[in-house]
């Protein structure tokens, strides 16, 4: 990814060549903005400020416990288990690990060459940091792909591990596991909400996304729900539906099996749904 790239070599290079006084906060200066760093301009400001609090929260809980107590690993282990028992109940799992570590990071600083008391090391870090993040606003800002790309592609990356979910169910005869899909559901969802508050969108476009994130949904419950059954007995008349969306050897049972059949007419009309939508909007015929 072109944006982290560029992010890193500016970190590392201020943190070793102009002020090398401060490698010792780039492990922690590059973790923060590289988490930052999302597909989107929106995205990124909203994870910021997220990210921001979450090192704000480490810093305090550093500060507090080296004004009170040596750093040793027994004063870290009680510290932490009663920041982990705090934190636990004031946000999200995810933010709650990355606090934790970069709490331990900075718990464990080499500030041997630095002749300052260690709260003004902290204060340091926290600015650091902040300077970062306003570099990541205008690597993100400059150097991007375009939100509706974005969409497109990951409409095509979707539609793909669809097919390779069933692909595996039918098929191999394995047990599918679709439900993770639906968080990429749900950041397609985000990106359209973007794209359709942004200033230039299409509002043609904007009828076709929304249409296709109906359409994802439909093919989503029928993976989910043909996940959930115990055999596949696929008829000739489904198999030859599905091998015009590109499936390969998918086995023919004799039986019928009504409750697979009408997922699979789901499944395939809504990616056909899905399919139309990207041809169209490689026509250039909305809008």
């Amino acid at each position: 990814m072109l944006q982290v790239f560029v992010f890193s070599v500016i970190c590392v290079f201020v943190h070793t060549v102009l002020v090398p006084q401060l490698v010792g906060l780039l492990p922690i200066a590059l973790l923060m903005g590289i988490i930052s760093i999302q597909p989107t301009s929106g995205f990124t400001k909203k994870a910021m400020s997220k990210i921001g609090m979450m090192f704000a929260a480490a810093c305090l809980i550093v500060g507090v416990s080296s004004t009170f107590f040596d750093t040793s690993v027994y004063v870290y282990f009680v510290v932490m288990v009663i920041a982990l028992l705090v934190i636990n109940f004031l946000m999200p799992q995810k933010y709650m690990v990355i606090t934790m570590a970069v709490g331990t990071a900075l718990f464990f600083l080499d500030t041997s060459d630095m002749s300052v008391p260690y709260w003004v090391v902290l204060i340091i870090a926290l600015i650091d940091v902040a300077v970062f993040f306003v570099v990541v606003r205008l690597i993100v800002h400059f150097i991007h792909i375009p939100i509706e790309k974005m969409i497109q592609m990951m409409m095509k990356q979707t539609m793909g591990l669809f097919q390779k979910e069933l692909q595996t169910m039918l098929v191999k005869g394995e047990k599918g596991r679709p439900k993770p899909l639906y968080g990429i559901f749900v950041q397609s969802q985000m990106l359209i909400r973007e794209y359709a508050n942004g200033k230039n969108k299409n509002e043609g476009h904007v009828a076709i996304y929304q249409k296709t994130l109906a359409s994802y949904l439909r093919v989503y419950f029928s993976l989910t729900t043909i996940s959930e059954l115990d055999q596949y007995q696929v008829s000739a008349i489904k198999a030859k539906d599905l091998a015009s969306l590109g499936f390969q050897n998918v086995p023919v049972s004799q039986t019928e099996d009504p409750i697979l059949t009408f997922h699979l007419g789901e499944y395939v009309e809504g990616m056909r749904e899905i399919r139309t939508s990207l041809e169209t909007l490689k026509g250039g015929q909305a809008g």
